[in-house]
Formats: structure tokens, sequence, C-alpha cells
């Protein structure tokens, strides 16, 4: 297991050293302006872990996620690139390089000929959304795989996990015969009522997330040119002026949900990327107006108690909520502490989900499924933030014990739903966010409570 060597005065991080990134921590702050660090990622935090892994000296529990990771990487450079216009289907616009997706909870009306339009069916998720015909399942793979392999290289060191993650991104943004126009316009579409929704948008928030800080860890890569950079940056231009002008996305911004808070994620994320602080100050106004009505003093979250998923869209929720507060952070603005005119807060929320990490505590809603561990990044994220140990014993004591491998019926064993976002919670809490009790890392700045 080869790791990257560290150094104690001048470390070299990704191909650059620790004064260039300075430099492009200053230049951050104008529009335009490189980001010199992810938007949602820590990598002093990350550079401990590296290190840590590099001396035999991690938790079990890092150890262990590393070597998930590694196995993903691996399992990702043996595959071929992916492509928009890879899908079977043709959007409604004429040409395969606009993304189009299913909405995965509609299906045929079996009461009509056609079965149109179709109808929706919450939490039931139709296979006809998930297959090659169309993009949904290839971005996610896609930018799963980016992300696998950019993390694998920046813990290992081994230049070929970078060479393949800059070949797929060249795949589905650059290269002209196969590059994805810059829109959702046919994202989550509904037979018989709409070729595309503004729920749709909530596609993109990988770009955001995965795509934007595998792309600032890759900077100053070989592997990554100064051209492919360009070329990036230009397409992240247009993508964030589509999210902020089209009427679905527009549509999608006001929504008081889940879907929502992942708008404003997504677009300060893109945002951050090409420098815009101002529109990132701009989506921590609309975070904090959202709040207001989906945060209860109580910590629940109506909306998303409502659904059939209950504890997987409460949790979800609170992932795009606190993502955007660790994003507002870097940006000198404290969502972690703001408190709505009822009284509720983040951090409320966050102590209301703690307790049911615990799988023997019963969650008391109707819910479809209860993946208990997903939470944990969350606490680990909010800890590190604020400086607390606020949710360490919940931390210390999640266990991330994957269920069995599923044979499904055209056979072949494959990683289920519940195994991916269990591998992905250990992932974000022991390898990416490692809890301040295994490191002694001490978030510099950390908000006082603001009472």
């Amino acid at each position: 297991m080869k790791l990257m060597q560290g150094k104690k005065v001048k470390k070299v991080m990704n191909g650059m050293t620790t004064d260039v990134w300075l430099i492009l921590a200053l230049m951050t702050g104008s529009a335009g302006a490189l980001a010199a660090e992810p938007a949602f990622l820590n990598t002093a935090q990350m550079a401990v872990v590296r290190q840590q892994l590099h001396d035999h000296k991690a938790a079990p529990q890092t150890t262990g996620a590393y070597q998930q990771l590694l196995a993903a990487a691996d399992s990702a450079l043996k595959k071929p690139e992916l492509s928009v216009t890879d899908k079977g289907m043709t959007p409604p616009g004429g040409s395969k390089h606009d993304y189009l997706s299913l909405s995965a909870y509609w299906w045929p009306d079996d009461s009509k000929p056609d079965g149109l339009p179709w109808i929706r069916k919450d939490g039931q998720v139709n296979p006809a959304s998930k297959n090659d015909q169309s993009d949904g399942v290839r971005l996610a793979d896609f930018t799963a795989r980016v992300q696998n392999l950019t993390l694998a290289w920046y813990f290992s060191g081994e230049q070929k996990y970078a060479d393949k993650a800059a070949s797929l991104l060249r795949t589905w943004f650059i290269k002209p015969e196969t590059r994805m126009n810059p829109n959702l316009n046919f994202a989550q579409g509904v037979p018989g009522i709409s070729p595309g929704r503004n729920a749709g948008v909530l596609d993109g928030r990988y770009f955001s997330t995965r795509i934007v800080d595998s792309l600032v860890l890759l900077r100053g890569n070989p592997a990554w040119t100064d051209n492919d950079e360009q070329q990036m940056r230009a397409w992240m231009t247009d993508y964030l002026q589509w999210l902020q002008a089209s009427k679905i996305a527009k549509k999608e911004g006001r929504t008081e949900n889940n879907h929502g808070n992942w708008y404003v994620t997504q677009v300060s994320g893109i945002a951050w990327y090409l420098g815009d602080k101002a529109v990132i100050g701009d989506m921590a106004k609309l975070m904090k107006s959202k709040l207001d009505v989906q945060l209860k003093p109580d910590g629940t979250q109506p909306a998303e108690l409502a659904r059939t998923r209950s504890f997987h869209y409460s949790y979800f929720n609170l992932q795009a909520i606190s993502m955007m507060a660790v994003l507002a952070q870097k940006n000198g603005i404290d969502l972690w502490h703001y408190q709505t005119p009822q009284g509720g807060s983040v951090l409320k929320s966050l102590d209301f989900m703690a307790r049911f990490t615990d799988p023997a505590v019963p969650w008391p809603y109707k819910s479809l499924d209860q993946i208990r561990v997903r939470p944990v990044p969350l606490l680990s994220w909010a800890d590190n933030a604020t400086g607390k140990k606020r949710y360490q014993q919940q931390i210390r004591s999640a266990t991330f014990t994957l269920p069995p491998a599923v044979k499904p019926a055209s056979g072949g064993y494959h990683e289920d739903v519940t195994r991916g976002a269990v591998t992905e919670a250990e992932r974000e809490t022991w390898l990416l966010s490692l809890p301040s009790f295994a490191t002694g890392y001490v978030a510099p700045d950390a908000p006082e409570s603001k009472k």
C-alpha cells in the first residue's frame, strides 16, 4: 500500500507546494478567482488522515474505509468512460448531448390503455428510471467514479487514479463528441405530464459536490491540464447561468423542502468553484429563509416526515443543509448556530436525528427504510465545525456493518442501495471528516454559539 509522503515544512499537496496554495487562497474572493480548497472537504483534516495512514497509525475504521475506497477506485480503472450520449433514448430536444432522466416515483397508470399520464407512488422506485435508456444512474455512477479515483489518488499518491479521473471528466464535460450540454431541461421527466421538471434539478447536486471537490483536488496534477481547466470552467459558468436563469431551476429554488435546499447547496458549490462569493452570500440568505419554515424547535422537519421514506428524507434534507453550512463557514457565514424565528436550528434538528442513529431507538414515524448510520457524517461535520464534542457518543458507537450482497433475479451480485449508503457514511465519517477526538484536529475559528 503506497502512500504519499508528507513533509513537515513545505509539504507537497496534490502536485503543488503550500506556497502555491497560499497564492490561490489570496486570489479567492473575487468573481472568477480560483477556489483554493474544495467546497465541502477539509483538506487540512484529510492531510492528517493521510499521514496517519502512511504511518500506519490510523483508526481501524479509517483503514477500513481507505481499503474500501481503493477497491472502488481499482474497479473504476477497469471500466469504460461514461457519457450522456450512451443512453438509448433521445431527449425531446433531439440531441443525446442533453441529459435525460425519468422521475423515480412515477409509474404507468394501469387504468389507462397507454398508461398515460404516469401516476405518482411516493417511495416506490420504477425500474424504468434506473436503466441505461436514460442518464440518471449513469450520472450517479460517473460522479462516484470520479470522486473515488480522485480521493484514491489524494490518499495514495498513485498517479493512475488521477489519470483515469481526468479522462472521465474530459469525456463527460469536454470532448465534443461525448460532452453533456450544460442544462437539465429534461431531468426527471414524467411521460404524459412533462419532458422535464423542476424536481430534476436535484440530479445535478453531484456536479456541485463530487465533481467540484474533485476538480479542485486535481488542479495542478499532470493529468489535468490548464486547457482542461479552462474548458471545465466554461462549462460550469454556462451551467451556473442555467441554474440561475431557467424557469424550472428557479422554480426548484423556491421549493421549501429538501429540493430547495439542494438547489441552494448546488448553486453555492458551483459558485465556489468559479470564485463567486456574492452568489454564495445570496444563497446563504435564501437558505436561512428556508430553514425558517422547515426546522421546528423540537428538531423535526414536517415536510420530510410527511414522506413515505421519512427517515431518509429527514437525513437527506439535513445533508443538504449541513453541506451548505460547511461551505458557508468557509465564507465567514455561520449557519450552524442560526436560530429561526420559531426557535429551530440546524443543531436542534441534528440533535433530533442523532438519537435515532442507535438502531435500538424506534423511529416514531412511518418509513419504508431506515439506514441508521446515514446521519453520522453530519454529526461529525457539526462537531468539527463548531469545535465541540456534542455528538461524540453517537459517532463513537456507530457501526457500519454491511448487509449481505444481493443477488438480483437477472443474476450476478451487486451492492444494493443500502450497502452503498453504509459504505459512503463510513468513508465520510472516518476518512474525509475524521472526528476530532480521533485526530486531535481542531477547526480554526470555530464559531461560538450565538445566544
